[in-house]
């Protein structure tokens, strides 16, 4: 197709799509995120046609406001958000992950910004196509221009210079390239280019940061002492606040000078609440001339700062003062910014279109340069983080909400939250949930699941405590993801589908699952917590289903099917499993504890049933992951599969001289002692009696006793 046939066929779509959906209406009784990506969507029918394009373009303003539809479909649930974020990508992808109108050799990192919403339509759809072209963009970043320190050029055609923009149009993307590939060796590289800009970019005199700096000092624009711009454009620092909370996802907490970047963002922060409007509680243009003849209270960084400032304190990244500083941002934007029609339709108005320095017709970036570019309504610039904070503020309305009912309700829902994926919960995720409890810490809390699959990678962060999951149908209540060994070097550790950092916690009935094909290590079920209790759950994986993480730490399983393939209960903590199936997929090993020497008791398996998959007859109970492993089984049913040796040495005769493995009056066709290896003990009745003492398996646990 010749390429003035194409550009017809685009002119023509887009004035048929245009008048159809220009009589559409929004609901005002929807949130403000769904409102304002419903009125995207009447104006821009195709998502190609956002940022007010007539023709195809790969760019970074596509990818913000895409990331922000893609967030409210994953809160609201509605596919045609999803869909409509997938059309773009379809169109601009093609087959062999090449990308229309991308060119790799102009080096311009704003291009890398539409690759973040790729790795949701990936993990959704599983196209090739969209993997080939997240490779493709980060394939930029290893040859990408950069200044002598290491830092980045903005674009090839501006060379020497960082501009506050470009973090946030190259960082996060390249710190979740570096998540999902477990590239560790990057994480310095991203952290320092926060630190980079900073440095080169931070005015001494006020505390802001100015739009960009020539460190060559060779523009006209540039300082000739600092390479500086002259001034603190307000949407240059709204990218730069973004960009800290959006990276700072995927940086691992313990990577070297992270302290440092956080540093930097606690200035942003402190400086972005210094010259709030007090009035309106937004920011000017113009920064460092706030309040100044001429200049103007701007959207797109107001809306920029209030979304990074909400989810700053949600993440712990700032203390909860700048709550408030939020939420009268956001307050300002709704009264100052927010226009509806008579359709419903929503208008974020006030955005500077587009601000920069150098170039064709050349910007020196002064103050008049800065208050007299155009002004527009519906920038996507502005529209984008509009949705994320909004999103941010339905959270904080969730919360707020619950709480009212624990003060007014005398009821259990004063105590209980609900989950459900269908929307009719107090959250869609357990996620979601997650944010919520913290404000209930003060006394016990239930989490009522309600049927569906919930596919999330989940974390049980570690100030979470007196909480109990409860599932509707262990069978039909199920959190499931597919992480693998395999996905780029990812290693075991990574894996999990279900991680726990917080202590006493009790699920139940609840199917927690690594559904990855059988390809190497997947963690279902990570704990790293203590007294932990598991209840009718079913666990599901094949390699390394269950890893119990933490040395010493105390849990319990009671009535639950554990299922898996080699490993797939093996870890350091002390862990009672009492009528629980233990299911073999594969001719392998049940368990590889690790427990270290100085504690007694480690995996005790107590009238359980251990069973197989047809065709499967050799199985051993365990072998050693470290020399010290301690493990018992008291009592249980063990099939015809389990092996007449029982227990393996992990091809290393000096840990039988080490290894605590045990039995005592064991039933089945498995069951025979006859042919166990002489380093394995058969049990008196006096001492597998000291297994129904609770305080004798749960030593380091002395004042707890886990619900039956």
């Amino acid at each position: 197709m010749n390429k003035l046939l194409c550009k017809t066929l685009v002119a023509v779509a887009f004035l048929c799509t245009t008048q159809l959906f220009a009589q559409q209406k929004v609901s005002t009784r929807l949130p403000w995120s769904v409102r304002m990506v419903e009125s995207e969507m009447i104006r821009c029918p195709q998502s190609w046609q956002l940022d007010f394009q007539k023709a195809l373009k790969w760019d970074y303003c596509h990818g913000l406001e895409l990331q922000a539809v893609l967030d409210v479909y994953d809160r609201y649930g509605d596919k045609r958000l999803f869909d409509y974020a997938l059309a773009y990508a379809d169109t601009m992808i093609n087959n062999d992950g090449s990308i229309k109108t991308y060119k790799l050799e102009e080096y311009n990192i704003d291009r890398l910004n539409s690759g973040k919403f790729l790795f949701r339509i990936y993990d959704q759809t599983k196209e090739e196509k969209y993997n080939k072209a997240i490779d493709l963009l980060r394939s930029q970043i290893d040859t990408h221009p950069r200044n002598a320190d290491g830092g980045f050029w903005h674009k090839k055609i501006y060379p020497n210079q960082m501009w506050l923009d470009g973090l946030y149009m190259g960082e996060p993307f390249y710190a979740e390239y570096a998540y999902r590939h477990n590239r560790v060796q990057d994480y310095a590289d991203i952290i320092n280019q926060f630190i980079l800009v900073a440095k080169h970019t931070y005015d001494a005199k006020n505390g802001l940061y100015r739009h960009a700096c020539d460190v060559s000092r060779k523009e006209r624009w540039a300082d000739k002492t600092t390479g500086q711009s002259q001034h603190s454009w307000g949407r240059a620092m709204g990218w730069y606040a973004m960009a800290f909370v959006d990276a700072l996802d995927f940086i691992p907490k313990h990577e070297a000078k992270r302290d440092s970047m956080l540093a930097i963002f606690h200035n942003l922060a402190k400086q972005i609440k210094r010259i709030q409007d007090e009035k309106t509680g937004l920011w000017y243009q113009v920064l460092d001339r706030s309040g100044d003849e001429g200049n103007y209270l701007e959207s797109s960084c107001s809306t920029m700062f209030v979304y990074a400032l909400f989810k700053a304190v949600r993440k712990g990244y700032l203390d909860r003062s700048y709550l408030d500083v939020a939420i009268k941002g956001y307050k300002g934007i709704l009264n100052n910014f927010i226009e509806v029609d008579e359709n419903g339709v929503v208008s974020i108005t006030r955005a500077c279109a587009v601000a920069g320095l150098g170039g064709k017709n050349y910007r020196m970036g002064d103050y008049n340069y800065y208050i007299n570019e155009t002004i527009r309504s519906n920038d996507p610039k502005a529209v984008g983080p509009f949705i994320f904070a909004s999103l941010e503020w339905e959270r904080l309305q969730q919360v707020e909400r619950v709480l009212q009912q624990k003060q007014v309700s005398q009821t259990r829902y004063k105590d209980t939250l609900v989950v459900a994926r269908n929307g009719t919960g107090d959250y869609r995720t357990l996620t979601e949930a997650m944010e919520g409890i913290r404000a209930f810490m003060d006394y016990k809390v239930t989490v009522l699941i309600k049927n569906g699959t919930y596919k999330e990678k989940l974390v049980i962060p570690a100030w979470l405590q007196n909480v109990t999951f409860v599932g509707e149908d262990a069978r039909k209540t199920i959190i499931t993801y597919d992480d693998h060994a395999n996905i780029n070097r990812m290693g075991t550790f990574r894996t999990y589908t279900l991680k726990i950092e917080g202590n006493d916690l009790t699920f139940r009935n609840l199917t927690i699952e690594n559904n990855a094909p059988q390809m190497g290590q997947a963690v279902a079920l990570h704990t790293e917590g203590t007294r932990l209790a598991f209840i009718g759950c079913r666990i599901l994986g094949n390699q390394d289903t269950v890893f119990t993480g933490a040395a010493g730490a105390c849990l319990y399983f009671k009535d639950c099917y554990i299922e898996g393939t080699t490993d797939f209960i093996f870890g350091p903590s002390t862990a009672l499993f009492e009528g629980c199936e233990i299911h073999s997929k594969r001719n392998s090993f049940v368990t590889a504890a690790s427990t270290p020497q100085e504690i007694e008791v480690g995996y005790v398996f107590k009238n359980c049933k251990l069973t197989a998959a047809e065709g499967i007859d050799r199985v051993y109970l365990g072998r050693p992951w470290r020399p010290y492993a301690a493990v018992v089984f008291i009592g249980c049913e063990l099939g015809k599969h389990i092996t007449a040796a029982g227990w393996e040495n992990w091809r290393n005769p000096a840990n039988e001289a080490t290894a605590r493995y045990a039995e005592y009056g064991n039933t089945g066709e498995g069951a025979s002692t006859s042919g166990r290896v002489k380093w394995a003990k058969q049990l008196t009745k006096k001492e597998a009696a000291r297994y129904d003492d609770w305080s004798y398996i749960y030593k380091r646990c002395s004042d707890w006793k886990p619900v039956k």
